[in-house]
């Protein structure tokens, strides 16, 4: 890859588009029996596709290949309002050292949430099913036991993803890692999704642009429009290249590579965020209607944007880092 895909990489993200265009579509999270679960059925898929050990070694059970097939796949997870659960399952297999944890995490057997601080005890997001939740931050992770506590549902602003409080017990630790590649392989997994989402809201504009009229002209004529458009591509584009940027980094082991994937996460969170802004606005009226798919781009990215490097985190990092000469 010499940022941008190529060969076996864009085959990759072909079989990854097609199997979660069939397996996730977003027409899943509208109507009234819409779920944020990843349904076992599915999560199983997940696993007979071998999309969960994409970056572990062939000796661990997994596909023994790098940061950038893994950017390629899950920046297509977000074009698809992918859960976070996918991502928390794949991050778990690097932490589940026993065998048998581990075969079942790659087979999807197991469901993974994943735990984030809230106060003295985590929030989990990701189905309501999962028995295990991983609790990720700089410097290692930690795979909990929440089968043991009692837990309640909690209202979720991104219907893509479920969330849950603890109210009763603790969770138990089944497996430690110190292993920083989790976090970054966590945090690269987020700035792709944010890629996707970015990318998807872009094309939802321009194919309404192409055929709604007002006037007695296509919407995409007026420069309003249009330049509105040019200024996603271009916030779409930029978070793309420091995307790969990072993923190369992080691929060829260099030593600046938390600071390229602290930037490619920052300028994912920016694209996603605005352009599933501005497609909701250029939509006109149906961009706001709970049936249309915009607000779904929109709700997700918020919700992306808060996990592996906030806004605030990622900005003083970027403050006083240093690049590899």
């Amino acid at each position: 890859m010499f940022l941008a895909p190529d060969g076996a990489e864009i085959e990759i993200v072909d079989t990854a588009a097609r199997f979660l265009s069939r397996a996730m579509p977003l027409d899943r999270l509208h109507g009234a029996g819409a779920s944020p679960a990843l349904h076992p059925d599915v999560r199983a898929e997940f696993g007979a596709m071998g999309w969960f050990g994409l970056v572990l070694p062939e000796a661990d059970g997994g596909s023994g290949l790098s940061a950038v097939e893994h950017a390629l796949f899950y920046r297509e997870v977000g074009r698809h309002c992918g859960p976070i659960d996918i991502l928390a399952q794949t991050l778990a297999a690097m932490v589940g050292h026993d065998q048998r944890l581990r075969g079942a995490l790659l087979a999807g057997d197991r469901g993974v949430a994943l735990a984030v601080e809230d106060g003295p005890l985590p929030r989990l997001l990701g189905s309501h099913d999962a028995a295990l939740a991983l609790y990720v931050d700089r410097d290692g992770a930690r795979l909990l036991d929440v089968s043991v506590v009692e837990t309640a549902a909690c209202p979720s602003l991104d219907p893509a993803t479920g969330m849950r409080r603890i109210v009763r017990g603790t969770p138990g630790t089944v497996a430690v890692s110190s292993d920083g590649d989790v976090w970054s392989l966590g945090q690269l997994g987020v700035a792709a999704m944010q890629v996707g989402v970015a990318e998807r809201a872009l094309a939802l504009i321009v194919e309404y642009a192409k055929v709604r009229e007002t006037f007695g002209r296509k919407i995409g004529t007026y420069q309003a429009v249009r330049h509105a458009c040019a200024d996603m591509a271009l916030r779409e584009e930029a978070a793309r290249c420091q995307l790969w940027s990072a993923a190369a980094a992080l691929k060829e082991r260099r030593s600046d590579a938390h600071v390229h994937l602290d930037a490619a996460k920052h300028l994912a969170n920016r694209a996603a965020t605005m352009n599933a802004d501005v497609d909701i606005q250029l939509h006109g009226g149906i961009g706001v209607t709970k049936e249309h798919h915009a607000h779904l781009l929109l709700k997700h990215s918020v919700l992306l944007a808060r996990v592996f490097g906030s806004k605030r985190a990622l900005l003083a990092r970027l403050l006083h880092a240093e690049l590899e000469v």
